[in-house]
């Protein structure tokens, strides 16, 4: 979902510059996204239904020049896959406009409702790395 978020509301200029990419930590490599969340992002016009998971590996992992995670439990397995020489990666609530860090609970396997609290959750984070894309590049 949250690439889809950030996909959508990339600006144009930026939408030259920016590749957005996902891979997860635990990913179902292959899978189609959850229908829930399928459904949360239609609700706001936005078609995710193209998504395909995939498993974070260490080529994926150096190659962003911004890694956003969910969890902070993410953050050091995507940091050994990075190696040396990489920033951290970022809890992507870090961007929220409280800049209040915390972790945004993966809703697989739960009820819709799990899924567009998330969807609530994320937007104003993606929202924030928006702003902090457009003042840094």
């Amino acid at each position: 979902m949250a690439a889809g978020l950030l996909e959508h509301y990339l600006p144009p200029d930026l939408k030259e510059r920016i590749q957005v990419s996902s891979a997860g930590t635990h990913a179902l490599h292959g899978h189609q996204a959850q229908e829930e969340a399928v459904a949360a992002m239609a609700r706001i016009g936005i078609d995710i239904g193209n998504h395909r998971a995939r498993q974070i590996t260490r080529e994926i992992a150096r190659a962003a020049d911004l890694t956003l995670v969910m969890e902070a439990g993410h953050i050091g397995i995507v940091k050994r896959l990075m190696g040396w020489g990489k920033d951290k990666p970022l809890l992507i609530s870090e961007f929220a406009p409280e800049r209040t860090a915390h972790d945004i609970e993966d809703p697989y396997g739960r009820p819709q409702a799990a899924y567009d609290e998330c969807l609530r959750t994320l937007r104003p984070c993606v929202k924030g790395v928006l702003l902090w894309l457009g003042s840094n590049l």
